[in-house]
């Protein structure tokens, strides 16, 4: 008896410790520093928490990059294991009637609108600029009512360029940390955008999420429970926190 359950144990760590090989779903966008696909390659913030969940539980992951609402099919259809970042509320038309588990939060974010410093406080933008795919959930009533006129671009630095040079656009809606990044990047002169927490906004979080793997799911709830210090430090590394 003492000898199988021995046994027992020893095939229950085996398969323990030798981890899954799985396929994570990531959005193949640039949303650096949370995350972004350069020439096939994932990197950022996402990039580095992820790879250090796998290799504390021994976990092989493999990165499938693929087009926003694409990669909402291909989650509810089972094709990846995993898919980050995720939000209940996100892609609920595709999910409804979908089993999905989500992780605690891997990272706060918050989507808002940047403006010119002297219109800092005072009204809401009649026109707006954002990257084309992406929804302001925060403005869409007003969007809706025609009250905000929206001018949709390929990508930030577009964007960015765009309301420099030719001022058609009174703000930008976008992730504040990843806007903040681009300016910083960007060879502009002075703060020419500024967040306005002023003007409605989107303050919410990234969570893991799987169709197939709870298990998995638990896992990565466990690994941030147990690194909140690494975790703190890696959101100052990529300035998101």
């Amino acid at each position: 008896m003492k000898t199988l359950f021995i046994s027992l144990f020893i095939l229950v760590y085996s398969q323990i410790s030798q981890g899954k090989n799985l396929v994570v779903g990531v959005e193949n966008i640039d949303y650096y520093p949370i995350y972004s696909v350069e020439s096939g390659q994932y990197s950022g913030y996402s990039r580095e928490l992820l790879d250090r969940f796998a290799q504390e539980y021994n976990h092989t992951l493999t990165y499938r990059p693929l087009p926003v609402v694409r990669l909402f099919h291909e989650l509810v259809e089972g094709k990846v294991d995993l898919k980050f970042p995720d939000n209940p509320y996100w892609g609920s038309d595709i999910k409804k009637g979908t089993k999905i588990s989500y992780s605690q939060s891997a990272l706060n974010y918050i989507d808002g609108v940047m403006v010119s410093p002297n219109k800092l406080g005072k009204s809401i933008p009649k026109t707006l600029g954002i990257v084309r795919g992406f929804t302001p959930y925060a403005l869409v009533d007003e969007i809706d009512q025609g009250k905000i006129k929206v001018k949709e671009f390929s990508n930030t630095e577009n964007m960015v360029n765009f309301f420099v040079n030719r001022n058609e656009v009174e703000g930008i809606y976008f992730n504040v940390a990843v806007m903040k990044y681009v300016l910083k990047n960007l060879e502009v002169e002075g703060n020419i955008l500024v967040y306005d927490p002023s003007i409605p906004h989107i303050e919410s979080d990234y969570f893991l999420s799987s169709i197939k793997h709870t298990d998995i799911i638990k896992q990565f709830d466990e690994f941030l429970k147990k690194n909140t210090s690494y975790v703190q430090k890696l959101k100052e590394k990529y300035g998101v926190n």
